[in-house]
């Protein structure tokens, strides 16, 4: 069975929910496709071209090549030996092949257009995407991004809802997908966000341009500097009943990217792939060298860069960074659960995701592999407990790890609403391993437990907000389709 087809495969009640909660979608998406008609949103023509062309490259000799190189490096590596690691390795290196042939097929077509990225298995528009996860996702995150020619100038039109995502920023790399061997590599070389302040059309759609000319003032410009590849937009959706914002590009000035065959799209997923699985062999190891079930300090999401420290002791504001993100490592027993405790640190949204090893977020459009403040219980002083635990504890608030024992967890802290210092002292409560028998006498007298039935509820209303994500168009993704091998 080819790469591509191994994800078609659905069980009959599969396909029966999936159209169960697409079918409520029905009419917001006419509503929303008749007022913002897109041909370069992540569902339009132009994007559908891109993931077709990409469909294609994943199925070269030279991309299944690379993917096996990419497995022996997961397998050289010291995060091999960890309980199940390469249990998951295969898996890992297809999403980061996914992810490293859609860049690809980018610029292998003429017009600019956005494409859904770091993104679980979906199945549209007549075929099946695999997932494209890679170098811990966000999964509350909508993340879409166009390739950028460094001399071209673009115009991007972006409507919003009445109410704005927990954030929406477009940033601005010099990447496509990195070796992981640069810290700073989060750092973008510029970030433009969108604010109740932003400027409006009157139509209530904001026009942003992008090129290499100086901002001067302009609010809605982002400025090309030289190296850029790419505008990653970050839509986090900490409330996931929010519209999908919509997007559409189109070029002002430059020329398209000259034709690649299908061969030069195959060699540069090629070399994508063996530097994004160095890359994400690199930090997960990394994380492996950290205290386990213990968060690291939380490092700065500074909006741009200007070598600033990565992580610091002093005050950091609204005005210079997006907010913070700590990463760690979680290593329990069958019988264990990992209760962690976290303030909201003056931000606006705060999100726990896991990972499997080599940092893949297992199911979670059902699943509850991370959740946000939003999703969340609170406790009596707005402080949020998280339970990890392998199996379902029975708690509102758990993190479904999917059954394993070891993996990564990320933690972030975005939108800040004044300045605050990144330390670990005003971000952790609580982060201690008790046994799952002694859970309710470890956690507060105020925590919400779930019944099986609630469960359900929960999990079937997560996965039915994630669906605004296909922006209306008939969608499945997740569940079954999302099922590592």
């Amino acid at each position: 069975m080819t790469f591509t087809k191994r994800l078609i495969l659905l069980s009959a009640g599969a396909v029966a929910t999936a159209l169960a909660i697409t079918c409520p979608l029905a009419v917001f998406s006419q509503t929303t496709q008749q007022s913002f008609p897109s041909d370069s949103d992540a569902n339009g023509i132009r994007t559908q071209k891109v993931e077709r062309l990409a469909l294609q490259i994943l199925e070269t000799a030279q991309v299944k090549e690379a993917i096996e190189k990419g497995i022996a490096t997961y397998a050289a590596s010291a995060i091999a030996s960890k309980p199940d690691a390469m249990r998951y390795a295969r898996s890992a290196v297809e999403e980061a092949a996914t992810f490293a042939a859609l860049n690809a097929a980018m610029g292998g077509v003429s017009d600019p257009t956005f494409v859904w990225l770091y993104a679980a298995p979906r199945r549209w528009h007549g075929y099946s995407l695999p997932g494209s996860r890679w170098y811990a996702d966000n999964v509350d995150t909508f993340y879409r991004a166009v390739r950028v020619d460094e001399t071209s100038s673009y115009e991007i039109t972006v409507l919003p809802g009445k109410v704005l995502p927990s954030q929406l920023s477009f940033m601005l790399y010099n990447w496509l997908i990195h070796d992981g061997t640069d810290p700073r590599n989060d750092v973008p070389l510029g970030t433009l966000t969108i604010t109740e302040a932003t400027p409006r059309n009157p139509d209530g759609s904001i026009t942003l341009t992008v090129g290499p000319e100086l901002a001067n003032g302009r609010p809605t410009h982002l400025q090309l500097k030289p190296g850029a590849k790419q505008v990653l937009v970050r839509e986090i959706r900490g409330d996931e009943t929010l519209p999908a914002v919509r997007l559409s590009v189109r070029r002002t000035r430059g020329n398209p990217p000259p034709k690649k065959t299908i061969n030069d799209l195959a060699a540069e997923t090629a070399a994508y792939i063996a530097a994004g699985t160095f890359g994400s062999t690199n930090i997960s190891v990394g994380f492996g060298k950290m205290a386990e079930n213990q968060l690291g300090a939380p490092r700065v999401r500074w909006l741009e860069e200007g070598n600033q420290k990565l992580t610091t002791d002093e005050p950091v504001g609204p005005d210079q960074a997006l907010g913070f993100l700590s990463p760690f490592v979680f290593n329990i027993k069958e019988d264990e659960a990992l209760i962690v405790t976290l303030n909201m640190m003056g931000a606006e949204y705060l999100s726990v995701s896991s990972y499997r090893p080599f940092l893949v977020s297992p199911e979670h459009v059902f699943g509850t592999s991370s959740l946000n403040n939003y999703q969340s219980k609170k406790n009596p002083d707005g402080s949020i407990t998280f339970v990890f635990a392998r199996k379902d504890p029975g708690v509102y608030n758990w993190i479904d790890v999917g059954g394993i024992p070891y993996g990564s967890v990320g933690v972030r802290w975005q939108t800040l609403t004044k300045p605050v210092a990144p330390t670990l002292q005003n971000a952790v409560q609580t982060a201690k391993v008790v046994k799952l028998a002694d859970l309710r006498k470890e956690l507060p007298a105020t925590t919400a437990w779930v019944s099986a039935q609630e469960r359900r509820e929960q999990r079937a209303n997560r996965a039915r907000n994630f669906l605004l994500r296909c922006l209306g168009d008939p969608c499945e993704v997740g569940g079954e389709l999302d099922k590592p091998h």
